[in-house]
């Protein structure tokens, strides 16, 4: 009689598992069951949510095999760009722009491990995205064994840089959820990746409870390439940055120099110093790994980071995330400047670790490197020139 009890609750708590993205562009902060529509601007695709309940069951959660044959998105594509892809309300077609912050939306559905619903925790909690522009049909489903041989992109893991099954980490970022645990609200932040042209692009909200088939939520967004202009000087020593009213991926275009007096350009440093304050609970060692996840989506694998200058006591340390990469992006300096863009690095950690406090001590600044041995005979290794001030805007 015991199994049959603990075999049945299996069978309930595997039934009511389910859930999908409810909003794929969410403005507003999540502190509980305090969903509002009127802050989403983007549907997932052959579905529409006026005036139904958050988190209704309406056979949304649909499970697929990867790489099986089935269509891997549960609507088929249908129409194209120039007829807005048959979305039935073209204002919830999620606008996004390359290096922006977008936070998606989902119903627990029972799911969320806390101390209130011993639950089995998710085992992945993925965003990817189809880089063809303006898709005709979606990539097939069949003979991969994952949703990169099918040709997918990886956008964002939400358990990379955390600890699977607790609180705040992928799925399990669920505000509230012993209050509701069918509907609470949960959400997940990404920045938006790097495109060359603007244009629709299909994304895919993948989540797996149990090892096997994901749930899988498809949908369009209409993607713009962060903003150029072509301030600065002929020595290229502005490069990011953002305007005088905080508008989100404002760039400034390097003009390299052609030697001389500069020397030749090797490459971008960009330093973004940081104040955190904890409790006696939060283990330093983890922020590496943290750091890492919280940036994988607007970094290269050609990127090089560390964590320098650390200066800390019992409750507080300030410390500075330092990045070498090849080429110049405003991507990276939004996730890190929490100052002018919401759900920037900070916000990820406070989310992640509740109970600390996290702030930019100082402006996140890139800095153009240069070799003037070509210059002056002399090998003088790297010349650090101010990239960006903050003043130069007031």
């Amino acid at each position: 009689m015991i199994s049959v009890a603990i075999s049945l609750y299996a069978f309930i708590s595997i039934s009511n598992a389910h859930s999908w993205a409810r909003c794929t562009d969410y403005h507003a902060e999540i502190t509980g069951g305090d969903y509002d529509e009127s802050q989403c601007t983007g549907w997932i695709r052959g579905w529409e949510y006026d005036n139904i309940d958050f988190g209704a069951d309406r056979g949304i959660n649909y499970q697929v095999e990867v790489g099986g044959g089935q269509n891997l998105c549960q609507n088929t594509l249908s129409g194209t760009a120039d007829s807005d892809y048959g979305y039935a309300n073209t204002e919830k077609i999620a606008q996004y722009t390359s290096g922006s912050t977008v936070r998606v939306v989902w119903p627990a559905k029972n799911h969320a491990n806390y101390e209130c619903f011993g639950n089995i925790p998710d085992a992945s909690m993925k965003l990817y995205m189809n880089p063809n522009i303006n898709p005709t049909a979606d990539l097939t489903n069949a003979g991969g064994v994952s949703m990169g041989t099918a040709g997918y992109v990886l956008v964002k893991d939400w358990q990379e840089g955390c600890t699977a099954g607790s609180d705040g980490c992928g799925f399990q970022n669920c505000p509230q959820f012993c209050a509701n645990t069918d509907r609470a609200t949960c959400f997940g932040d990404f920045i938006v990746p790097d495109v060359d042209t603007a244009g629709y692009y299909t994304f895919v909200w993948y989540w797996i409870f149990n090892p096997g088939a994901p749930y899988i939520s498809c949908y369009e967004a209409y993607v713009e390439p962060a903003t150029e202009t072509t301030t600065g000087n002929n020595n290229g020593e502005i490069i990011d940055g953002n305007d005088e009213n905080n508008n989100d991926a404002v760039e400034t275009v390097f003009n390299p120099s052609s030697g001389g007096e500069t020397g030749s350009l090797n490459g971008y440093i960009t330093r973004a110093p940081l104040c955190v304050t904890h409790g006696d609970d939060y283990d330093a060692n983890g922020l590496d790994a943290f750091a890492s996840g919280r940036l994988s989506s607007v970094s290269s694998e050609s990127d090089s980071m560390d964590i320098v200058s650390v200066d800390s006591d019992v409750n507080s340390f300030n410390f500075t995330i330092q990045i070498s990469r090849s080429s110049p992006g405003i991507a990276l300096t939004n996730a890190l400047d929490g100052e002018n863009h919401d759900n920037a690095f900070c916000d990820g950690f406070e989310n992640t670790y509740p109970g600390t406090t996290c702030e930019n001590c100082q402006d996140v600044i890139t800095y153009a490197l240069y070799d003037r041995s070509a210059a002056d005979g002399m090998r003088v290794g790297w010349i650090l020139v101010i990239s960006f001030v903050l003043a130069i805007f007031v």
